[in-house]
């Protein structure tokens, strides 16, 4: 699932070299001795971070085997159940607060970097790890990857209130899928199934809150 952009909710690139970036400040705020600016370093960042307007997609229905069909072909497969709500695997936070008694603007740029791979919520072999990129490229997001390091120097920028802060989070979009893996017999029977949570990284971008 997708979200689309937004001014104040969620600034998704289409690549790893967005056309913004180097066009704003890469400054983390517009020069303002009342404002108060700071990247949440202490902080463990978000690899579960909610996208605004995010919902679960469809439920998958079970693969029917016959032997006259897909029988002749055995062996390990994956199988998606459900498209669940995707999210942000958060590499670089920061905020601005706002002590004036009117709006500013502000400009957020990210500063660190990081990487976001395919995974799954029980241990997977690199043979299932490809099967699961193909199967999710196919059925649910062409743009899913291996491997996805965010950039650095990507700017968004916008105002904040009076008396209020802004949150920003840079990160990198996950498709997350239920499914399981097994393996199909020549017998047409299904064995060694095990249920899962899978996730590939699609496309970077700015949450602003």
């Amino acid at each position: 699932m997708r979200a689309a952009a937004v001014m104040t909710g969620l600034l998704l690139m289409g690549s790893a070299t967005p056309a913004l970036a180097g066009e704003i400040d890469a400054q983390p705020l517009a020069a303002d001795s009342t404002a108060v600016a700071g990247v949440q370093s202490d902080e463990v960042l978000d690899e579960d971070l909610p996208i605004p307007g995010e919902v679960d997609g469809p439920t998958f229905q079970e693969p029917q085997y016959s032997a006259d069909s897909h029988c002749s072909v055995t062996g390990p497969f994956v199988h998606i159940t459900k498209n669940v709500k995707n999210t942000m695997s958060v590499k670089y936070s920061t905020y601005v607060t706002n002590n004036k008694s009117y709006a500013i603007d502000y400009n957020f740029s990210s500063q660190k970097s990081g990487t976001t791979t395919i995974g799954a919520s029980v241990t997977i072999s690199a043979e299932y790890k490809v099967l699961w990129l193909g199967k999710i490229k196919a059925d649910i997001n062409a743009s899913a990857s291996k491997s996805w390091t965010s950039s650095l120097n990507v700017g968004t920028s916008g105002q904040v209130k009076a008396h209020s802060t802004v949150t920003g989070d840079y990160g990198i979009m996950k498709e997350n899928i239920q499914g399981y893996t097994a393996t199909l017999n020549g017998d047409c029977s299904v064995t060694n199934k095990k249920n899962m949570t899978v996730w590939a990284p699609y496309r970077e971008g700015w949450e602003v809150n």
